[in-house]
């Protein structure tokens, strides 16, 4: 075990560090989610049911790599830790596939694109893995402290609203500015690959003498041994539940907006990135109101009130269209992103008490493995969402283009509606109820830790 304090006040260098890493995942991963769809339907000539199976496709390939991917973290032993080298590996693998993704030929091109496509998804979801497992271990790692690991989870979630104003806002603006086609989303993704690998770089760097546990005198588990411990552990299945419908709202919403704003509200892509721009920013906000919050209530209560007003504010959606102010747009979008971060900021900052739960019961270290079934729910989240979303544009009738100018049907505008606003709504109400006697208050786990102090 390093020698570095558990307790007290984190480095800001290391914070700041530990969370850039956050920066580049959600630059890349925004400008997949909010584009990645609509360049296959509408530049590439793929049917939305089709992306649909390759993405879903690609998200269960990674259901079986992320727990491995834990395992083999736990059990690394590096002069640069057992986490740490694989934020370098990871960085240069999910990279290379973003780049890869928007240069890739359209159906008229190449008849097996769609190969290609998923070839370049299991490569995105491949570097995805190695880097963020390892990455999400070291939050537990990092310090024992109930308060400052939501400290620190805070830097995350800023870092969601950095990388989702440069993913989520910038990108189509930049798209938007270099001509709106496909060379423009190329051009875009070589801008862009430079800045992720930058940012991946950085939280390498900059987390050197963040402490990581040691396991290595752990006896193995199989995977159906670190099944069964991680089913068990009945706080860390809370969250999983909390996790997958919350996110699965947060993908279904973000995967159809362009959709939304193109087809329903009639604004271009510069209205949508300064829509994202604002949505971003207020999502950094909600951790900043939450830490002060959390002096007065603990993060379940924090939580499920965001989520119930985040739940309504998307409900609101309906009656958005074409003649609505574009003031009461961006309005809507600043309280869902303040609402968003909240949500996200808990949701983090109950993980690693969630994880350490384990440790506080056996004893033994197996934060790589939690992290990998995770970061599993994660991905399997996303594709729930993102698949769902193909699926019910497809079935709705959305005609696929190679020139994005196609006037959509009466029934495809009514699924657009459905998934951006009622079924996020639903499924981000749903994520409380997971939440019901839910126990790790800060409380409850010094008790844990002054039982496991008499212990010994």
């Amino acid at each position: 075990m390093s020698k570095d304090s558990t307790s007290g006040p984190l480095p800001l260098k290391l914070c700041i560090g530990w969370g850039i890493g956050t920066f580049g995942i959600s630059v890349m991963f925004n400008t997949i989610t909010i584009l990645m769809q609509r360049f296959a339907t509408d530049f590439l000539g793929v049917a939305a049911v089709t992306w649909g199976y390759i993405y879903l496709g690609s998200k269960i390939y990674d259901a079986v790599t992320d727990p491995i991917m834990g395992a083999i973290s736990d059990r690394t032993n590096t002069r640069f830790g057992r986490r740490r080298p694989y934020l370098l590996l990871g960085a240069v693998i999910s990279v290379m596939a973003f780049y890869l993704l928007f240069h890739s030929p359209s159906l008229e091109e190449n008849p097996q694109t769609v190969m290609l496509l998923l070839a370049c998804l299991l490569l995105y979801s491949t570097g995805y893995t190695v880097f963020n497992v390892p990455y999400i271990a070291m939050l537990t790692e990092m310090t024992d402290d109930y308060r400052e690991r939501a400290r620190l989870a805070s830097f995350r979630v800023y870092a969601i609203g950095l990388g989702t104003v440069v993913g989520l806002s910038l990108a189509p603006v930049l798209v938007g500015t270099l001509g709106g086609d496909r060379a423009a989303h190329e051009s875009m993704a070589r801008i862009y690959s430079v800045l992720i690998l930058a940012a991946f770089l950085c939280s390498f760097v900059m987390t050197k003498g963040a402490k990581q546990n040691s396991s290595l005198t752990d006896p193995p588990l199989s995977f159906l041994k670190s099944l069964k411990m991680v089913w068990s552990n009945k706080p860390f299945m809370q969250i999983i539940g909390l996790k997958i419908t919350q996110l699965s709202s947060v993908a279904l919403n973000q995967t159809l907006l362009v959709y939304f704003v193109v087809h329903v509200l009639a604004k271009d892509y510069k209205f949508l990135g300064m829509y994202g721009a604002i949505a971003a920013l207020f999502t950094m906000l909600g951790p900043f109101i939450s830490l002060r919050l959390l002096k007065q209530f603990d993060k379940k209560t924090i939580y499920v009130v965001a989520a119930m007003v985040h739940a309504l504010l998307m409900l609101s959606w309906l009656v958005s269209g074409p003649t609505e102010s574009e003031v009461i747009i961006v309005l809507r979008g600043a309280l869902l992103g303040f609402t968003a971060g909240s949500m996200i900021m808990m949701g983090q900052a109950m993980l690693p008490d969630a994880i350490s739960y384990e440790s506080l019961k056996t004893g033994l270290h197996r934060e790589g493995v939690y992290s990998g079934f995770y970061t599993t729910s994660e991905k399997l989240a996303f594709a729930l969402g993102g698949g769902l979303s193909a699926f019910i544009l497809g079935s709705a009738g959305y005609i696929s283009s190679t020139s994005g100018e196609v006037e959509q049907p009466a029934s495809a505008i009514e699924a657009i509606y459905f998934c951006v606003g009622v079924l996020p709504a639903i499924l981000a109400a749903l994520s409380c109820v997971f939440l019901y006697r839910y126990p790790l208050t800060e409380a409850y786990l010094k008790g844990m830790r002054h039982q496991q102090l008499m212990k010994v």
